[in-house]
Formats: structure tokens, sequence, C-alpha cells
């Protein structure tokens, strides 16, 4: 454990005429506010440095099915250097109108049959392309009474192709006319002839008899993004439980043009689940993953869930002198190698969450979590500073002054904590990640900066 100590006192004259003469340009690797008002004449500033902080990949059980979870992820990730490739399916299912459906008339001709999703946002490059190929799922597991971890891939006809589109967020931010109708934004998919005409074949003493026959006939839709594109660079998101979510038969029977035929996802009847995977393999995160370096890695990754954390120790923290702590703070820096790394385009997660080992494996939320101040006050959230080479990177610190005292005092355990990426979308799953120093890597180190009073 690095410490270095220097006494405050000679430095409230100096701060007080600093902060009157010119407004403050909150750019700081130690981060602000840590001295607490009056305290100068006795306070002592401590800033730790030697800790020690390991990237381990984690294996979170993520649902990424149920009714919380109508939200997907879709699309290819490829090009990112930092941390790999990463591809999320989407599956689903789509319930019928009424039981014992049938088409309008007599002597039904198809127009066109159209998958539509409804489009909720896109991250990373909004400009580049992405294909998406949509197959009849074959899982006979797929209910909507199962839910499914992310890294479950369900079963679909890979060898009868329904439909694929080429389009880029760009493309889909705008609302659609229907038949003259204005609808939302949406992905929109064209399928087979040969598939809506063997829609319209179907009877209402048959697969339209009950959404029961029906999902035994069409048990639904795998929407796959091609995964061997080297230029993939953003996903999108979904949502299933919308009115734009749907598969629409456009046909014509022998007296009217222009009918419709809507079979809407239904949040009580239809399965639905994401599949999603990473590759580190070729990417600079994937040279420091679970290396096991008793002297922790200089550089550490943080992404979403399925993703990496780290495991962070403090040794000697509960040696520390019984002191009165007024603040102590960890301070987690953004290292930026420029264009190169992709930051512009690959964002950084909004909140970090950081929680106190117990025992073993287990961890808690650290009592500074519900202090006075609550959650604001412990911190966590996605700040831009300017680093000392002027540049704007990403900070994140948490007030920690009530968990080092417990330590000084032997109320808890030093056991270290666990820093993790936290999705503050309402998805289960989610592709922000950030770069952050170690325990020992220059100015970018990892710190904990430590205001005390002596008693």
């Amino acid at each position: 454990m690095k410490i270095n100590f220097r006494n405050l006192s000679f430095l409230a004259t100096y701060i007080t005429l600093l902060f009157g003469a010119a407004g403050c340009n909150k750019s700081t690797l130690l981060g602000s506010g840590l001295i607490p008002p009056g305290d100068f004449v006795n306070a002592q500033d401590t800033v730790i440095s030697g800790i020690i902080a390991n990237n381990i990949l984690r294996y979170d059980s993520a649902i990424a099915n149920g009714n919380s979870s109508y939200r997907k992820i879709l699309g290819s990730i490829t090009t990112d250097p930092v941390f790999g490739k990463s591809h999320a399916f989407v599956y689903t299912q789509v319930s019928l109108p009424k039981s014992a459906f049938t088409f309008e008339g007599a002597g039904q001709t198809l127009d066109s049959v159209v998958l539509s999703l409804a489009y909720a946002g896109y991250t990373g490059d909004s400009s580049t392309p992405q294909t998406f190929r949509i197959y009849r799922m074959t899982d006979p597991k797929f209910t909507i009474d199962t839910n499914y971890a992310y890294d479950r891939a369900l079963g679909y006809d890979k060898s009868n192709l329904l439909g694929q589109v080429t389009v880029t967020p760009l493309s889909l931010r705008d609302s659609v006319s229907v038949y003259g109708n204005k609808e939302a934004a949406q992905l929109r998919i064209k399928l087979s002839p040969a598939f809506g005409n063997e829609l319209l074949q179907q009877k209402s003493d048959g697969a339209f008899a009950t959404d029961s026959a029906f999902r035994a006939y069409l048990k639904g839709f795998a929407i796959i993004p091609d995964t061997m594109l080297g230029t993939n660079r953003n996903m999108i998101y979904l949502s299933l439980n919308d009115v734009n979510t749907k598969l629409t038969v456009f046909y014509k029977n022998s007296e009217k043009d222009s009918l419709q035929a809507v079979m809407s996802f239904n949040q009580y009847t239809s399965a639905h689940a994401n599949y999603f995977t990473r590759n580190y393999n070729g990417s600079q995160a994937g040279r420091f993953i679970n290396t096991g370096n008793p002297q922790g890695d200089s550089i550490l990754f943080l992404n979403n869930a399925p993703g990496l954390y780290t495991k962070l120790t403090i040794p000697g923290l509960e040696n520390f002198p019984n002191v009165m702590i007024n603040k102590a703070e960890l301070i987690i820096t953004q290292i930026t190698a420029g264009p190169s790394d992709m930051n512009n385009i690959f964002i950084e997660p909004g909140s970090l969450s950081l929680l106190q080992y117990g025992n073993g494996d287990s961890t808690k939320v650290p009592i500074d979590y519900y202090s006075s101040g609550g959650p604001s006050y412990y911190g966590g959230t996605r700040q831009v500073i300017t680093n000392f080479g002027g540049i704007q990177v990403v900070q994140y610190t948490f007030n920690l002054a009530n968990t080092v005292q417990r330590f000084i005092k032997k109320l808890d355990a030093n056991n270290g904590f666990k820093l993790k990426a936290l999705n503050t979308s309402s998805l289960p799953i989610d592709v922000d990640r950030v770069k952050v120093g170690g325990g020992n890597l220059s100015q970018y180190n990892m710190k904990l900066r430590i205001i005390y009073t002596k008693p």
C-alpha cells in the first residue's frame, strides 16, 4: 500500500484566493470536493495508490425473457479493438387476432407479408449498415412459461430463410407510412411470398383455431444478425411489447383490395428471448482476462453483463491509524488511446457498481450507499473530466468514508470489492464498455484519497 500524506492547513488561504479569483474548471484526476469546509486546519490528506485490481470474466445468469424483459438488443459488433466481438439474436412469437381466425372473403390473393419490430434506439455507429435474416423457430421448448438465460441459443431452421433486410440505425429512426397511415419507427422485414401464401391456406379449425394450435404450427421467428461482416459497429434496441411489433399479411380478395391481417406480439402468450455472446480473442481485453496477477492488472476492462468485472483489494487498509475519516473517495479514471480505441463510437457505462466482499464470493452493498446522502452521495455515476494531457475522459468516484472507518475499527473485514458496469437501460444485457487504469498505471492509477482528522 502506497500512502502519501500532507498537512492541509497551509492550503486554506491559497484555495480561498484561488477560487475567489477565477472560476473552477472541474478537471482533476483526484476528484473534487474532498475537503470538508472548516476542516483545513487539522485535516490530513492521504492518497493510497497501491490498489491490487484484477480483471475477471463473469457469467451472470441474466434472464433474457420474462415479463420484465420486453426490450431486446439486436445486432453484431465485429470492429471493437478493445473488447472484441459481441452478437445479439432475438427470438419472438406473435399471436392470432382471435380464436377461429379466418382471412376475410373468398379468393384471397397475397400482396406481401411483413414482420415489423418496434424500434427503440441504437448504440454504436448510426451510419453503418447491419444485415438481419429471419428464420422459423423449431425449438420445442420455446414457450411463454419458460425463462431463458442470455447464453442459451435456441433452435431455428437455418435451411429456410424467410426474409432479410439491410438497414442503418439512421434509416430506422423515422416513422413509416403503411397504406396511408403513419406508424412509429420500426424495423420492417418483408418475408417470402411462399410463407405468406402458406399462411393464407390455414383454416379456422386448424392452425388458426387457437393460439396453442397456431404456435404448434408457427413456433416463432429468429431474427439473426450477419456476424461474419467485418464492418459491424452498432446494435439496435427493440420494444416487443408494442403495437408495432407484429406480423402483417397484406392481401386482397375477390371483392376488396388493401386488406390486412395483423398477428401481434402478446405479452401474455408470446414467448420471447435474447441470445447474447461475446468473443474477446484478439482484443486488448483478451490479454488481461483472468491473469491472476498477484500485483494486479495495469489496465482494467469493464463492460455490461455478460462481461468483465474487477476484483480489487486495498492491502493493509484495516491497519490505517485510528483516526476520524472525514471523506474517502475511490477514483477510477478512463484510459484513452485516441480514435484507435473507438471511444467516440462505443460508449461508456452510465454508472458503475461497487460491492463489498464478505465471506468467500458473497458481496453486499457498502454501508455508504445507505448513508444520509443516499445513492447520489455513494457515487459511481459517469462524469467527464479533463486529464493531465488536456483530453476529456470519463471518471467514476465512490464515497467510502463509513466503509473505511469500519475497517479501521475492525467492524468489517477488509476482503476487497467487486467493481462492475451497471446496466442503466431496462435491458438485462447491454454493450456499454470502458477501459480504466488499474493499481499501477502512472497517472491513471486507481486511487483511494482519504481526508481525515486525528482525535
